[in-house]
């Protein structure tokens, strides 16, 4: 019972939230981001934590800044969200645009299956609707499903009907041992924390010891598909261009922790030019690097 009503109060909040017209939409957000930054003060000791630890060459007021302008983008990519839903598939186009699919169209043209590493910058939601109609590849979203069954079903069905295949992040190792005929390009998000730091790769980031998953590693270099990081960026208010980069044609040819450091680095490069864009309030640093571990 518990889940059917938790259910019912998330249909009826998507509901009202995915049908606004744009304009009240985002009215609506700057009084969510306020409430959360002011009122509920949301994770704002691990947002102000983290942006301290990451930047401790900015001055207090800098740093005030950018956690203003997170919370700002809290409300937007929450709610954008929940409007993803229920979005065309000409609102997606024409808000959510790939510059270069050329660049993962290549590998489509050779036959070739492709990662391509996201992170929880900018509206990556927005992204497993736009995949499957911007590039050739069958777009399989690697994942962790929602723990109420009821919600994970709806969400699953509407993040899917533009042409997305999902596959739980427990059958990752059957996916990638099977693929399919046609070339399949696998969306492996690779900025959270791991659940394990005995398993994670480490590494330098952000002035930090941090432990990275390392699936897209494992098998990019086991499989040797070509690795694309993927960088999003917002134009206006919802609008985003999406600019595709090469981590690794052929990732065989790299060390262990290979692919790993060439995102972090990117990702790295990426938030220093815009930081309130990245998701702070997760606790991103909240395992210790057990002593035999290597930082690269």
């Amino acid at each position: 019972m518990k889940h059917f009503f938790e259910y019912l109060l998330f249909r009826l909040g998507v509901l009202l939230v995915g049908h606004l017209p744009f304009p009240l939409l985002y009215g609506l957000s700057n009084a969510v981001s306020f409430l959360l930054h002011r009122v509920i003060r949301y994770r704002r000791k691990v947002v102000t934590d983290n942006l301290r630890r990451s930047f401790p060459e900015k001055s207090e007021a800098e740093l005030a800044g950018i956690r203003k302008r997170f919370y700002g983008h809290l409300g937007d990519i929450f709610l954008e969200g929940l409007k993803g839903l229920y979005i065309s598939k000409a609102q997606v186009l024409r808000r959510y645009r790939f510059l270069n699919p050329e660049l993962v169209d290549q590998y489509y043209d050779q036959g070739r299956h492709v990662f391509a590493m996201p992170a929880h910058y900018g509206n990556w939601e927005w992204g497993v609707l736009s995949f499957a109609l911007q590039v050739k590849h069958q777009v399989i979203g690697v994942y962790k499903p929602i723990h109420n069954p009821l919600v994970e079903g709806f969400m699953a069905r509407r993040r899917s009907r533009f042409g997305l295949q999902l596959a739980p992040f427990y059958e990752t190792r059957q996916h990638m041992e099977n693929p399919p005929a046609t070339p399949a390009l696998y969306i492996m998000m690779s900025d959270q924390s791991p659940s394990s730091g005995k398993k994670a790769h480490w590494v330098e980031f952000l002035h930090q010891d941090t432990a990275c998953l390392h699936g897209a590693d494992y098998w990019g270099r086991k499989l040797d598909y070509p690795a694309l990081f993927m960088d999003i960026q917002r134009v206006k208010r919802g609008y985003y261009e999406i600019a595709f980069s090469e981590l690794a044609a052929h990732p065989a040819e790299l060390p262990e922790q290979g692919l790993t450091l060439a995102y972090m680095r990117k990702l790295e490069e990426v938030i220093r030019k815009r930081p309130e864009d990245w998701l702070w309030s997760h606790r991103r640093w909240k395992k210790s690097k057990p002593a035999t571990a290597a930082v690269k």
